[in-house]
Parts: C-alpha cells; structure tokens; sequence
C-alpha cells in the first residue's frame, strides 16, 4: 500500500489519516470544510460506555475509552484529552431504571462508585442541585470528555511532520474505479488525486461518498438531531461530566460549558435543514439552570444543531467492501469514543490484512443488504 485517501477530516477521518502516516503510507486526506468543525465540533463529546444495551456494544465503547489513554501517551501532551470522571443520576420513571443500568455496567466490569447528593455536594459537584440529598449518583472515574477539535488539529499536525500526509480542501465528487479497483479521487476544483485505496470516514456524508461507487447504503442506516449549547460562564462551575436526569453538563475548556438533554433532543426531529426555535432553546436552558444554578449568570456563546447518520444497529461500519477492492469505511455513532480504535485497527487492516476481532459485526457488506 503506498497511497491511501481518506474522505473526511473529523475525529474518525484524522484518526485514520494519522496511524496510517504512522505506518509510511502517503495519505491524501479531503475535506469540504475546516477539520473537525462539522459532527466532530458539536459532538457533546462525553467519553463513555454508559448507554450500550449490549455486552458486545460495550466491549467496543469500553476498548475505545482505553485506546484515548494510549493515542495520549503518544504525545508529550494531550491537551484534547479530560479524564475528568462523570457524576450521574436518573429519574424514577427511566426504564430500564438507572439502578438496572449500573448494574449491568458492573457485571460487564466498569467501574462504577454508588453515593448520595450530600456526599457529591460536599466531596465533589458543590453547585449541583439535586431533586433530593438523597437522590442516588454514581461516579463513573475512568469516564470524562474530549475536546474533539483540538484532537483533529494535533492528529493532523502531527501527521503532516511524518511527511506522508496531504491536506485537500474540498469535496469529492467521483470516486474512479479501473479494472473494478479504487484509482483516484476526483475533486470539485478538477484535481484528480491517485491513491491506491480510499477511506470513507465523511460522517453525515459516508452514505453519499458510497453511493459514487455504485455501493450505496441499501438497509440498516439511523439518523438523530442534537442541540448543543455552549456557554460562556464566571469561573468554572462543574469540574466532572454531568449526565445528570435533565440536562447533561461539562466544562469545555476555562470559562466554558457544554449543555445538551436527551429529552430536549427527542423534540427534534431527524434530518438536517431543521432550526431550533427559542422555545427548545429555553428549555435546554432552563434544564442546565436547574442542573447547576450558577449557570444562570451565564451567557449563550453557541447554539449548534448536529445532525449524525450511523448505522441503526448501533455498530460502526469499519472495514473493506469486497465488492469494490481498495474501498473501506469508517463510518460510526459514538465516533469521539470509538476513533483511536478505529483509526489503529483499520490501519493495520489497510497495510497489513488483518481485521480485529471486535470488528466481527462491523462489516460494510450488513448495510447493503435489501432484505
């Protein structure tokens, strides 16, 4: 393998781009935008295995969280990188029940410490207000966040030292195939860049970027809306993660929070093209003020909506296409969790042929099926 283009420059598409300049492969990496400024920015990027319904899901969200800790200790710093720990707490009516949820995150192996709102107030959170001192929370130590963004700039940059890696700016348009084999990119300024194999990792847009080679997502694809809003505070009112019953809350960076609701975010509905209005704007705030009451001096710096396209049976889409040779995706929900894995383990596929095992569920081929 000596030339490989990667379609896309958010999380999973710098991860990719990096370990494979890693192994000597010159890379051509494409994107419409700025890196990292579409899914990758307003990604609430929480790292965490805490909503997988699966022990198999988990696995995979759990060897992500591990494989952030090995990128780290890569560089001689990591600044993307916030091992915060997260503080969380459900309600009465959740089903399966908070409680239930733990549990089984316990059986599975993750570390997770049971306390009550006095004692996160006064060891941990002062500024949470609970529904109760009673209320039950759990510490989650090994979870935290990611600045995705500053991951994207320090993976690419770092690439680009390597000498093996090649920044496009722009879309693809076609993707060329000779004698039924990936031969080049062709972009929307008229370049033709030549690779011996290409990457989707375009997020939102992998369905699209397959479709050019006749291989389009037939079954099997999700798509959900998030509102993200970040904030710009008095100090720096939470230190942990907050997956808290109404909103969740964290720091992104000194003077800055992040606010999003999984109930806020079910009001949505799915697709792009879709402006929040003032209303779901006050009620995601209201939810973060009664969350954490110092946040109503705060002022709102962003509102984002993010719009992500996975596929529905909640395992990424990694791997090679058989049917169309020198074509692998990278294409995942949790993308901020799962990238250095993916990023490592496809690399090795890519040079060397090998597939991980966790990949086993993973294949391209599922999301071509028509029945």
């Amino acid at each position: 393998m000596k030339t490989a283009g990667v379609v896309g420059a958010g999380v999973i598409g710098a991860c990719v781009a990096f370990c494979l300049a890693q192994r000597g492969v010159h890379v051509q990496c494409v994107d419409r935008g700025r890196p990292g400024e579409l899914t990758t920015e307003v990604s609430f990027a929480r790292l965490s295995a805490f909503q997988q319904p699966t022990c198999a899901r988990f696995e995979l969200s759990h060897t992500g969280m591990l494989e952030h800790l090995r990128f780290a200790r890569q560089f001689e710093e990591a600044p993307w990188w916030h091992p915060t720990g997260s503080l969380a707490w459900g309600e009465a009516s959740e089903s399966p029940s908070f409680a239930e949820v733990v549990h089984r995150l316990g059986v599975w192996g993750y570390r997770a410490i049971w306390c009550d709102a006095v004692q996160v107030n006064r060891e941990w959170e002062s500024g949470i207000a609970f529904p109760d001192p009673k209320t039950p929370v759990v510490l989650f130590p090994d979870e935290g966040w990611i600045d995705g963004p500053r991951l994207v700039s320090a993976l690419l940059e770092a690439a680009q030292k390597t000498g093996f890696l090649t920044l496009w700016r722009g879309a693809v348009e076609d993707i060329e195939v000779r004698a039924d084999r990936v031969v080049a990119l062709r972009l929307d300024s008229g370049a033709r860049v030549e690779v011996d194999a290409v990457v989707n990792a375009a997020g939102p847009g992998a369905p699209a970027v397959a479709a050019m080679l006749g291989a389009p997502m037939l079954a099997g694809i999700a798509t959900r809306s998030s509102l993200v809003l970040d904030l710009r505070t008095d100090g720096d009112p939470v230190e942990h993660v907050l997956r808290g019953a109404k909103a969740h809350v964290r720091s992104a960076g000194t003077g800055r929070v992040r606010v999003r609701s999984e109930q806020v975010d079910a009001r949505l509905p799915a697709g792009s093209g879709f402006e929040p209005g003032d209303e779901i704007t006050k009620d995601l705030l209201e939810r973060a003020y009664r969350t954490v009451p110092a946040l109503e001096s705060s002022t709102v710096e962003r509102s984002r909506l993010g719009t992500a396209v996975f596929p529905a049976d909640g395992f990424p889409s990694v791997g090679a296409l058989p049917a169309v040779p020198g074509y692998f995706e990278a294409f995942a929900n949790s993308g901020i969790t799962l990238a250095p894995f993916i990023g490592r383990t496809l690399a090795t596929q890519i040079v060397t042929g090998e597939v991980h095992p966790l990949w086993a569920r993973s294949s391209p081929d599922r999301l071509r099926a028509t029945s």
